[in-house]
Formats: structure tokens, sequence, C-alpha cells
């Protein structure tokens, strides 16, 4: 809630993915990081904050917010992990 995704990069050579966010505060930026490295979605071994930049502009969505997330190795369904055995 409170967040809109606005870019998605899949870098297989890094085994992860490049996410750009909208969110309308600081705190809700934060919280796509805890969401993404929670355990039990088993999809991201590691998510790290690149920048949170927020505006003072008045729209909707006034801080965006950088992260790069690491696949987890264990995830058997992802294109990067072919043949990944949980």
């Amino acid at each position: 809630d409170g967040a809109v995704l606005s870019n998605l990069i899949i870098d297989k050579s890094l085994n992860g993915i490049n996410l750009t966010a909208d969110t309308t505060d600081y705190n809700t930026a934060t919280q796509i990081q805890v969401n993404l490295t929670d355990p039990s979605n088993k999809i991201f071994s590691k998510v790290d904050i690149i920048s949170i930049v927020c505006q003072s502009t008045g729209g909707s969505y006034p801080c965006t917010a950088n992260f790069r997330a690491q696949f987890n190795a264990k995830n058997q369904f992802l294109f990067v992990n072919q043949g990944a055995k949980p």
C-alpha cells in the first residue's frame, strides 16, 4: 500500500533484479525492502536499498526508491536458476 512499481530490470548475470518504486513516503520505501526480504516469500535472498529520494512536489508519490534484489539460489522456478533443487 502506498507504492507503485515504476521500473524493473532483470539481470541474469547478477542473478537478480533492479527495482524502482515510487512511494508516498520514506517509511513506505523502506517497507518494500522488508517485504521483499521476508524469508517466507522464498524469492529473494538479499535486497539492498540503493537510494531513496523524496521531494516535496505535492504529487501522490513524492519518493523514488531504487533496490537491487538477489534471487534465492534455492528457488527452482526462476529462469536464472534452471535446474536448482529446493
